[in-house]
């Protein structure tokens, strides 16, 4: 590993590293900077048997992954995303594939035939299941994949799109998301209109400040996007493994004259660092505006959001967020304050677990959005310039985020 050299892996095509070493880098003097997103948002997952034909149509069985508004993904033009695992030359490959047109969609049932017409009800067991097709068209297809526990036209529509024989293909991990695309909505167009804004935003944005990272100084700036967050990020390539600590580890270990350092050279280090956890924020919404503790309710516009939480949900404290709003001031990015009120549950984030495990001080932010776990979320185009421009700010200013020896 060398001064000045950029890097990047991944794990399990879900989560990924990358970084830039400075070009100045000491053991004695220098620190990283981190920013860490999530990659995965709420959705239905197809299951390992999903072929489920039931009267006259083909149905798909789905596991719901993390903690959807489910009742937002009826009625909609939907598809399948992910990746396939199959077999080439006896060895076992991955591929990823998106079918981006329609195939799939979950249809409400109509308003006549409900008990209840002012609320809608749901089964999330037997009401949430995707149609694919119906059994008097699939009866005209020709197709060459034999029984599986997969319907064998949906195996077809995968194998075409990742150009893979579909006797090869050995398994499947598909997800569902809504086909239309990301657009500019309302009448100024400046609102963005999309599916997986949370967290997809900030890895968008975090990805785009590593690669804006000029090769300079004596830091280590470090992106980080985890897998599995919606879950708990308990996985091998969640927050919650021991990822970043071993790559912090072998990153030090691994530069020029580490032979020569104390043992707690890397210690000494890591109190001197500084990650952002970037994950999406609630904006204040205009027909529940007594859902928001009314002093720290962000606007929409109003700047990168600052996330505090007494009891730790997030990970922020008042010298980090102090060093976040001077950083941010210098460079005219607006701030604003975010905390629940005391009579409502709190979401998390990987802030506060990874503070845990590598001891590094982290400040939680956000971008101001609206119907988060939404199928389709909402957000406003000036808040997705800020976020951008706060995380390049944070990789290439050179003024120092680390706060004095004695607040370490």
């Amino acid at each position: 590993m060398n001064l000045g050299g950029r890097y990047f892996f991944t794990r399990n095509s879900s989560t990924i590293i990358a970084f830039v070493v400075g070009p100045e880098f000491s053991h004695e003097n220098s620190s990283f900077r981190i920013i860490g997103t999530h990659t995965d948002s709420p959705c239905p997952k197809i299951a390992p048997n999903s072929n489920a034909p039931k009267g006259d149509f083909i149905e798909l069985n789905i596991q719901l992954y993390g903690g959807g508004l489910w009742n937002s993904w009826f009625d909609r033009d939907l598809t399948v995303a992910g990746r396939i695992i199959y077999e080439e030359n006896g060895l076992i490959e991955s591929k990823l594939v998106h079918i981006t047109r329609p195939i799939v969609n979950i249809p409400e049932l109509a308003i006549h035939l409900t008990t209840n017409r002012d609320s809608f009800e749901y089964n999330k067991e037997t009401h949430v299941k995707p149609i694919i097709a119906t059994t008097t068209y699939d009866a005209k297809q020709v197709s060459s994949v034999k029984t599986t526990n997969h319907y064998r036209g949906l195996l077809d529509a995968v194998s075409r799109e990742a150009q893979i024989a579909p006797e090869s293909i050995r398994d499947m991990e598909l997800c569902m998301l809504d086909a239309n695309p990301s657009r500019l909505t309302g009448l100024y167009e400046e609102f963005i209109s999309s599916a997986r804004l949370d967290n997809l935003m900030s890895t968008f944005c975090g990805l785009q400040a590593i690669k804006a990272t000029e090769v300079k100084g004596r830091d280590i700036r470090l992106w980080c996007a985890f897998d599995n967050e919606e879950i708990g990020s308990t996985s091998h390539m969640g927050a919650d493994s021991n990822m970043l600590e071993t790559t912090l580890r072998r990153i030090f270990s691994n530069l020029p004259n580490f032979a020569a350092q104390p043992l707690d050279s890397l210690d000494a280090c890591l109190r001197k660092s500084f990650l952002i956890s970037a994950d999406m924020a609630h904006a204040l919404h205009p027909n529940y505006p007594e859902k928001h503790q009314p002093y720290h309710a962000p606007k929409m516009h109003g700047g990168v959001v600052i996330k505090t939480n007494a009891n730790q949900r997030y990970a922020t404290d008042t010298v980090g967020a102090c060093l976040i709003r001077s950083l941010a001031k210098s460079n005219d990015i607006p701030t604003q304050e975010f905390i629940v009120k005391n009579d409502s549950p709190c979401g998390s984030t990987i802030g506060s677990i990874l503070a845990s495990k590598t001891g590094i001080r982290v400040v939680d932010i956000g971008a101001p959005q609206l119907a988060m776990h939404s199928a389709r979320e909402f957000m406003g185009i000036d808040d997705a310039e800020y976020y951008k421009r706060f995380m390049e700010v944070f990789f290439n200013d050179e003024a120092e985020v680390y706060c004095p020896a004695s607040l370490q």
